[in-house]
């Protein structure tokens, strides 16, 4: 059962006295647990043919090959591109006799648990972590089963086989084994009510198997102070009310300075307890006084949003990429000069968000449900697992300062007004989950967009000079498009603008597909875009040339737009265009920030 808690402690959490909160590698993470992580080789097989993977038992299976944790197996070469299932083994030693629980970063599409030959949960959507409890035993090693199936079946409604990239199956991030209670602290979300004044709600959230007691004990330690008198909250309506107030000596967070708070929440009643990571950090809509355009501010400073549209994928290793190749992406946007990543489609990997936390990138971050027709967005089936997936990912990504655009339904048909019924349920529920930041989506439908009114940033997708128009049609129509922001009052973003390359294709005459002609659509779109006001950011597409599925007229089977290629090579005309651009508007902008921050 999970229940969430209301928790904000009456006192001040945050004094000025040294606390041992303890260091952990990933937030949030469990001091008092012993979490087993099951990366490494596990056995494995694969099947052809199980039309219906939710009723496929285990129990027989020869396995016949090995598959790593996390990996996508079909980017591999003996399964790379092909639709099926894989069966993965691996045995792990546990403490016997104790409530044990699974958590996995990702698999998918269609996920089937089993533990000891019994199936125990199963999850849809290949993106989000979910949780599945373990019953007890008595033996001490374990028998972990996992069916993994990457079919587009009924099964998975917003896996849908008409989506523009390729969708990868697998364990494809990490796994874990939590040895906990029959009540443990699943997360705590830092609500933050007042960056500016240090002011902070928590929401912790309890995983119990039998109904939660009427009272439960907090104490709650920081980064920078110890709160030593125990909280003790009351059930009210299903949740544990606990009081509200300050952090002390608390440093904001901003890209110019990625400042991190860590809260220590220890609970005698589950003999458990959890330390998150968050930052303080306001983001709003505003009008920038000195230019009268809309922008977003962050905690009341401009900022313009310059970076790519970025999937997360590799040739090599699928969406299981590692932390050096996440890394190596972040730095290559800082070098290009870019501040900010719009994580398409689909929920990224937690671990890139740790690193863009502690860097300072900022990041869009959207649902699956890419290019949903009108019959698909008012099918009660796909709004009831938008919802859901929406749910999970907030739950996953709540405290990371990075994140501040909350987005969903990229290209849906949101020029008929009765796709407009699930794109305000989409954002109410991020304002209901209070979300520390802005509702988006990328449209394009663009002026013709009905649903409008639920948006707090306009972002719109075209690509004049590539699928209409020559160079001459790109500022004229970015332009227009900025133009009807302005008048609606509400900052804009262009979240896809770019144009294809086949990497090292050159001719004199910078033909389509030639990295020349490339060169020159970026050139006008960064130039037009950084000196223009009226632009709040752009997400250029895409980063890196990115795999897409076979058949509908992309050379090499890739989205070939990158400034990069696949294997982050750059594409000289267009990184020389972008960066230009990107690195002289930041280099004005750090010294505007320089002056004013001494004034």
């Amino acid at each position: 059962m999970l229940c969430l808690l209301l928790a904000s402690l009456l006192t001040t959490l945050f004094s000025s006295s040294t606390s041992a909160v303890p260091i952990c590698s990933r937030y949030p993470c469990y001091p008092s647990r012993v979490v087993h992580h099951l990366d490494g080789l596990w056995d494995f097989v694969f099947l052809r043919g199980v039309s219906d993977p939710s009723k496929y038992d285990p129990s027989q299976t020869e396995y016949n090959d090995t598959m790593v944790v996390p990996g996508s197996f079909d980017a591999m070469i003996s399964y790379e591109g092909v639709r099926g299932t894989g069966i993965y083994r691996r045995r792990v030693s546990v403490t016997p006799g104790i409530m044990t629980r699974l958590k996995f970063e990702s698999c998918g599409f269609y996920c089937a648990i089993f533990v000891d030959k019994t199936k125990i949960g199963e999850h849809t959507n290949g993106y989000t972590a979910f949780w599945v409890d373990v019953p007890p035993s008595t033996n001490s090693t374990r028998e972990i089963v996992v069916v993994a199936d990457n079919q587009f079946t009924n099964l998975v409604a917003l896996h849908i086989e008409s989506y523009d990239f390729y969708q990868y199956g697998g364990i494809t991030r990490a796994v874990y084994l939590h040895e906990t209670s029959t009540i443990s602290i699943e997360n705590v979300d830092v609500v933050v009510r007042n960056a500016s004044a240090g002011s902070i709600d928590l929401r912790v959230r309890i995983h119990s198997t039998s109904p939660l007691p009427a009272t439960m004990t907090f104490v709650a330690q920081t980064d920078s102070s110890a709160s030593t008198s125990p909280y003790r909250g009351q059930l009210v309506n299903g949740s544990y009310i606990i009081s509200a107030k300050y952090v002390q000596n608390f440093k904001l967070w901003s890209p110019q300075s990625p400042n991190l708070h860590y809260i220590h929440l220890i609970s005698s009643d589950a003999n458990d307890s959890i330390v998150v990571r968050f930052g303080l950090r306001d983001v709003q809509p505003c009008k920038d006084v000195e230019t009268g355009s809309m922008s977003i501010c962050i905690n009341g400073q401009p900022t313009k949003l310059l970076g790519f549209s970025k999937h997360d994928c590799h040739p090599t290793f699928g969406m299981s990429l590692s932390d050096t190749q996440l890394l190596f992406d972040v730095q290559l946007l800082k070098q290009i000069g870019g501040n900010y990543f719009r994580l398409v489609h689909y929920p990224h990997n937690p671990h890139l968000l740790d690193m863009c936390d502690e860097l300072g990138i900022l990041l869009w971050q959207e649902t699956l449900g890419w290019g949903l027709s009108q019959s698909e967005l008012i099918d009660p089936k796909i709004q009831k697992a938008l919802l859901y997936e929406l749910d999970e990912m907030v739950n996953n990504t709540f405290n990371h300062p990075s994140v501040i655009l909350w987005a969903y339904l990229n290209e849906g048909a949101s020029d008929h007004s009765d796709s407009c019924k699930i794109y305000s349920e989409l954002s109410q529920r991020y304002k209901q989950l209070q979300v520390n930041g802005l509702v988006s989506w990328a449209s394009n439908r663009k002026q013709n967009d009905q649903c409008l009114d639920s948006a707090d940033v306009l972002s719109f997708n075209s690509y004049p000079g590539w699928y209409n128009g020559g160079l001459d049609s790109i500022v004229p129509s970015i332009l227009d498009e900025a133009d009807f922001a302005a008048k609606k009052e509400k900052p804009f973003i262009k979240s896809e603008i770019g144009a294809g390359a086949i990497p090292d294709w050159q001719d004199t005459v910078n033909a389509f597909w030639t990295i020349g002609y490339q060169g020159e659509v970026l050139d006008i779109v960064a130039k037009t875009i950084v000196s223009n006001s009226s632009f709040t950011g752009v997400s250029l597409w895409q980063f890196y040339d990115a795999r897409t599925k076979d058949g509908i007229g992309r050379p090499r089977a890739f989205n070939n737009k990158g400034t990069f290629d696949e294997f982050r090579r750059p594409k000289t005309p267009a990184y020389t265009a972008v960066h230009a651009a990107f690195t002289s508007y930041q280099a004005r902008s750090e010294k505007k920030y320089i002056l004013k921050s001494r004034l």
